[in-house]
């Protein structure tokens, strides 16, 4: 069974999608990306995330399909884009902050502190549970290409 095809047994499984479109979007950025030199489980985790919502989905499939044109190797411009996003000049809408921290943390497998944002956005607190608790299952998973 190949990787992606577990991660999605995996993640369906778990019940770790909100919805049928959560899974689908989700589903088609893992099949068209799985095999490109940049990604890495941090990336699947971000597409996790950002498929949560069809305007995250399409900025993430933006990005990806820019990466993909450009031959890239790695996640840099991904990480680039990140951190120009949680500048003041890039970042626009300051609820999107948690959500750029934690793709952020995906990427560079780095630890990430819940923001106190459940009282203030439920909904935005909900998908960050959601998807942190979907990193624990695709970390637990083989490494790629097992």
């Amino acid at each position: 069974m190949k990787w992606e095809e577990r991660c999605m047994l995996e993640l369906t499984h778990r019940n770790a999608f909100e919805n049928e479109p959560h899974r689908l979007r989700f589903r088609d950025l893992l099949i068209c990306y799985c095999s490109a030199p940049f990604f890495t489980k941090g990336l699947c985790k971000c597409m996790f995330l950002n498929a949560y919502t069809e305007e995250q989905f399409f900025l993430l499939l933006d990005g990806l399909n820019s990466m993909t044109l450009e031959n890239s190797k790695d996640l840099k411009f991904m990480e680039d884009s990140l951190r120009y996003r949680l500048t003041t000049d890039g970042l626009h809408n300051v609820s999107e902050r948690p959500y750029l921290e934690l793709s952020l943390s995906f990427l560079n497998d780095t630890p990430y502190q819940i923001p106190d944002i459940g009282v203030e956005d439920p909904e935005g607190a909900h998908v960050i549970r959601l998807s942190l608790r979907a990193a624990e299952y695709i970390d637990e998973l083989p490494p790629l290409g097992q």
